[in-house]
């Protein structure tokens, strides 16, 4: 399992549409809704990140809450049917 760093969130409509990722310090990437769910799923850990080098604070992870039949990814556990990613505070 993986921790991978969130950089940024593209959220619209209460839904994750894309976001910059990173791996043990790799090149960033961007992926889509459907792909962090597949990775949470899996087990690793999405992270959100603020700052840079020695400096860098963690957020909560994302976490897949199931509400009715449908997965959003939040940094919460409420039930609550939209996405939400919280970056740590600088």
């Amino acid at each position: 399992m993986a921790d991978i760093e969130i950089l940024h969130a593209e959220l619209a409509n209460s839904r994750i549409q894309k976001l910059e990722v990173r791996v043990a310090n790799a090149t960033t990437r961007q992926i889509d809704r459907e792909t962090a769910l597949a990775w949470a799923r899996d087990g690793h850990s999405l992270i959100p990140i603020h700052g840079h080098g020695h400096d860098v604070s963690r957020g909560h992870a994302l976490t897949a809450i199931e509400v009715g039949e449908e997965l959003f990814l939040r940094t919460d556990t409420r039930a609550e049917a939209s996405d939400v990613v919280d970056f740590p505070a600088h």
